[in-house]
């Protein structure tokens, strides 16, 4: 069963391959630290904030609604840590 931070990483390599974007480079347009995006990416991050969520969205151009999307974050198929 996947967690949900196995869901945020997910969507984030989804779109950053998409938009041929680096984690640097989001981390630039997302305004949240490289260091916390390498340690989200790097799922070593276990309680990643609807703040950081919401910036990393914006830094991707993209909703909130759209990088929560129902499919990814089901939540009948999420472990919940």
């Amino acid at each position: 069963m996947k967690t949900i931070n196995d869901a945020i990483v997910e969507r984030l390599y989804k779109y950053m391959n998409e938009q041929n974007l680096t984690q640097y480079k989001l981390a630039q347009l997302s305004g949240v630290p490289f260091t916390t995006l390498k340690s989200i990416m790097q799922r070593k991050t276990s309680n990643i904030t609807l703040k950081t969520i919401i910036l990393l969205a914006r830094g991707l151009n993209i909703s909130l609604n759209e990088f929560l999307d129902k499919n990814s974050f089901n939540c009948e198929k999420l472990e919940l840590e």
